[in-house]
């Protein structure tokens, strides 16, 4: 192997690791993130477990059950499920008929990157 290939292959190298590193430290933070607004936000009414019902329905899957929907819906429902309730939306609907009279609180100020966190 010349010395400029070497040079090259330990050149890319460094840069992959950088990148991978660099990837994995922003995940590792939103995920910290997410995990911080469930226990504020979310953790008094949904199981950390995701799989157990408790005051709301468990979590896990969640973003399977909205699929058929635009991302935006779930973002909504989390911001204002009332208010998808009042408008008529299917999902919204169902949810409300399976676990009336429970109200889930609002969460207006949550930005779409928080709830992706969370998620």
């Amino acid at each position: 192997m010349t010395l400029k290939r070497l040079y090259y292959s330990s050149f890319f190298l460094l840069l992959f690791s950088f990148l991978t590193f660099s990837l994995s430290a922003q995940d590792q933070a939103a995920i910290d993130a997410g995990a911080t607004l469930f226990k504020n936000n979310c953790g008094a009414c949904h199981s950390r477990d995701m799989k157990t019902k408790m005051t709301g329905p468990a979590l896990g899957g969640v973003e399977d059950r909205w699929a058929d929907y635009p991302r935006e819906d779930l973002y909504t429902w989390i911001r204002n499920s009332q208010g998808m309730i009042s408008d008529g939306h299917p999902k919204a609907t169902e949810l409300w008929n399976e676990w009336k009279p429970v109200v889930m609180n609002p969460f207006p100020n949550l930005t779409d990157e928080e709830i992706e966190n969370i998620l």
